[in-house]
């Protein structure tokens, strides 16, 4: 949940825009509040992570992306811009979700939730399988990141998107990345820009953290 929140927190550290958060410990208890959350008459499909604002439960980890933008006018208004983001947006997610099919063993029990006695997880074989998609399509992002940023001089919502999930998997499979010039200086430009430069280089990034949940093959954090 709170892996999947992090381009909603860079775009409000952009913004500078304040907020509190709470976060779910990976553990029963945590499970065990999550599962009080999605009963909740509010929030109809029970998701994680969600954001409150102004009275309104907002779910699913792009929706509260594409919220926030068009509240702090970062969201596009020209409808090929818009298509242009839209296609960024679903590439990187269908390379986020193959990521995480690679990482996480689905026959391991979890809580309530039975292990299978049969099922076999290969993670080496799903990560070098894996590692040649990703080495097809990184070359293709070099291709569209030519300019500042995904449609020109400023940062619009896909940007926050974009450079997570490249970031997520440059951590990855690092020898994927090489000679995409394009992609590497896009990602500096990122990191440079206003209240984000500083949230790079504070000792809470450094400690690092998880890109999938610390019962994952490959969680990112220390690895």
């Amino acid at each position: 949940s709170g892996i999947n929140a992090e381009y909603g927190r860079h775009l409000l550290r952009y913004t500078g825009e304040p907020w509190e958060e709470h976060t779910l410990p990976v553990s029963m208890e945590g499970f065990s509040e999550w599962m009080a959350m999605k009963d909740a008459d509010d929030m109809p499909f029970g998701n994680l992570p969600f954001i409150e604002d102004e009275g309104k439960k907002i779910t699913q980890s792009v929706t509260v992306l594409r919220y926030l933008a068009r509240k702090f006018g970062l969201f596009p208004s020209d409808p090929a811009d818009i298509l242009h983001c839209e296609i960024i947006e679903q590439e990187l997610y269908d390379l986020r979700n193959k990521m995480s099919s690679v990482c996480y063993n689905p026959y391991s029990g979890f809580g309530p939730f039975p292990g299978s006695e049969t099922g076999k997880f290969d993670h080496e074989f799903l990560k070098a399988r894996f590692s040649k998609r990703v080495a097809e399509r990184i070359p293709k992002f070099d291709k569209i990141l030519t300019k500042p940023f995904v449609l020109g001089e400023k940062p619009c919502y896909v940007d926050f998107l974009t450079y997570e999930i490249l970031d997520q998997l440059r951590r990855f499979l690092p020898s994927t990345f090489e000679g995409c010039d394009n992609v590497a200086a896009y990602l500096d430009r990122f990191e440079g820009l206003p209240g984000l430069k500083e949230w790079f280089s504070s000792e809470d990034y450094k400690k690092g953290s998880y890109i999938n949940a610390p019962m994952a093959a490959w969680h990112g954090k220390d690895q």
